[in-house]
């Protein structure tokens, strides 16, 4: 797997891991081109590029990289076979965390996104939207002391947080490659479940073990649907 050129902190699911500071380390925008973070398509190739409707967007909230949710959309096009397209970064303005905390809801994230998402182009009724982002987040019930990710079938969208992703220590060797590692497979989790209607499995083996529930769960996680045999 290519290298992007910057720290890429992210991603997803119900955990209960202690982690530093979430704001230790914010993403930051790329001095240069980012790289692919995939070297080969595990899915099959479209045959041709995709015409029409967007079946994903990627929409970064204003504290992440615009460069690499454009660079994520292209690679996950590629594996997937589905359109997955970056945008610039959305506004939030007024967004505020849940009182007493540091945390944001992902519910509040997705009313202030109605209006982007009914106005962005090559968007149709089953476009999924997933929302990238740097912030803490949590659910208003905050029945879990927080999330990697949330999702809502009604909007058909998704919020996936790089808050709790730091890897400890945080510039150790391969820190940067635990971090991308983390970020593509939770990234896909999201599309898979979500968009193509992938089932959760018990096998740790397979991109869609669940229960998820530290960080060690997650870099012991496969990386496709369904696991490939051990022969």
């Amino acid at each position: 797997m290519k290298h992007l050129s910057m720290t890429i902190i992210l991603l997803s699911t119900l955990a209960g891991c202690t982690t530093s500071s979430p704001y230790t380390q914010p993403l930051a925008v790329a001095d240069s081109a980012p790289k692919s973070i995939s070297t080969a398509s595990l899915y099959p190739r479209a045959a041709t590029e995709k015409i029409g409707p967007v079946n994903v967007y990627l929409i970064p909230l204003n504290d992440f990289s615009e460069d690499v949710a454009a660079q994520i959309g292209r690679d996950l096009s590629k594996e997937f076979g589905l359109w997955v397209k970056g945008t610039v970064a959305m506004g939030m303005q007024g967004l505020m965390p849940m009182q007493g905390t540091q945390q944001f809801a992902a519910e509040d994230i997705f009313e202030q996104a109605k209006t982007v998402m009914q106005r962005l182009p090559e968007a149709d009724s089953n476009t999924y939207f997933i929302f990238l982002t740097n912030r803490d987040i949590n659910s208003r019930a905050r029945n879990f002391r927080f999330q990697f990710s949330y999702h809502d079938k009604v909007c058909r969208c998704s919020v996936v947080s790089a808050a709790r992703m730091h890897p400890e220590p945080e510039n150790s060797p391969g820190s940067r490659q635990h971090l991308e590692s983390r970020f593509v497979k939770m990234t896909k989790r999201a599309i898979g479940q979500m968009v193509l209607g992938w089932e959760r499995s018990s096998d740790i083996n397979d991109l869609m073990y669940s229960p998820i529930m530290s960080l060690d769960d997650i870099d012991h996680l496969g990386n496709r649907h369904p696991a490939i045999p051990k022969k």
